[in-house]
């Protein structure tokens, strides 16, 4: 089975980055996979993501597409009523409407084929969020500080547009039972498990610069509380995240954890659309 993940398209962000979609649906052709995953922060707005999942759809790719979304997906700037929870549904809708299998909502089993005894492969996901356990040392930043998600003149935005109606804290530990409650219900089911998050995992994937105000917001990268679930259960292989806008390839005790951003294109490209889409869409077998 082959698979292909990619993360970070944020289409609205320059006109670099939507001009990268249908590079990237080549690229995925080409790569002849067998599951292609998404790993977030397609757009903030519905409309913008709607287009960027339907361009993939009308594509009529011949794999299995999955998705989790990213924090950028799910903030509420639509109307002032709409919170994250709901926007995550829609989300999960527009999903099912272009092919793709949302991750939040359930896992997702893929049978490889019989030459391999027809072992089969669970997904599971989540969006992941983070718990400050990420936070740099050697700063005496507070807790209280740190939910305030600013400084230096600096500001992280899920502090103006995530609107989950809960703390951080509280958030981190719901995605992570979630997640939990997604191996066990699979368990017995499947030969081993693919994690799809957009929110980094481990420590060791999080590069701190010694200075501020980096560092300080590496706290909203993740949470070890999702590193150290996936190392808990013997079935997770793989972890596959976004998120950090850096490539990522490391093994981490039995776990690959894998990373294929794309990231801001804000200045010109070494390399053309198409050549920079096929180095950014990581693909491996199992």
């Amino acid at each position: 089975m082959k698979i292909g993940v990619v993360s970070d398209l944020h289409t609205d962000v320059t006109p670099r980055n939507k001009a990268l979609v249908p590079h990237l649906i080549n690229a995925v052709k080409a790569a002849e996979l067998d599951v292609f995953v998404l790993a977030g922060d397609l757009a903030r707005h519905l409309a913008e993501l709607s287009e960027t999942l339907n361009a993939f759809h009308a594509a009529e790719l011949p794999c299995e597409k999955v998705f989790v979304p990213g924090n950028h997906d799910i903030w509420a700037i639509e109307t002032p009523n709409v919170t994250s929870e709901q926007k995550c549904q829609i989300i999960s809708a527009l999903c099912r409407e272009c092919g793709f299998h949302p991750l939040m909502e359930a896992p997702f089993l893929k049978t490889k084929d019989a030459g391999l005894q027809g072992e089969v492969v669970g997904f599971c996901g989540t969006i992941g969020w983070y718990d400050y356990s990420f936070a740099p040392e050697g700063y005496d930043f507070s807790t209280a500080q740190y939910a305030e998600k600013q400084l230096m003149g600096a500001v992280w935005n899920d502090k103006r547009y995530a609107k989950w109606g809960d703390t951080d804290f509280a958030v981190t530990r719901r995605f992570a039972a979630q997640l939990h409650k997604q191996f066990t219900a699979i368990r017995d089911e499947v030969s081993r498990i693919i994690v799809v998050m957009h929110h980094v995992p481990f420590r060791e994937c999080i590069r701190y610069q010694g200075k501020l105000p980096w560092d300080f917001f590496r706290a909203f990268m993740g949470s070890v509380r999702f590193g150290e679930i996936c190392l808990q259960e013997p079935l997770v292989t793989h972890v596959l995240f976004g998120h950090t806008h850096r490539v990522i390839d490391m093994e981490i005790d039995s776990v690959r954890a894998l990373c294929a951003p794309i990231g801001y294109l804000h200045e010109e490209l070494s390399v053309g659309l198409q050549a920079y889409a096929e180095s950014r869409l990581s693909c491996f077998s199992i």
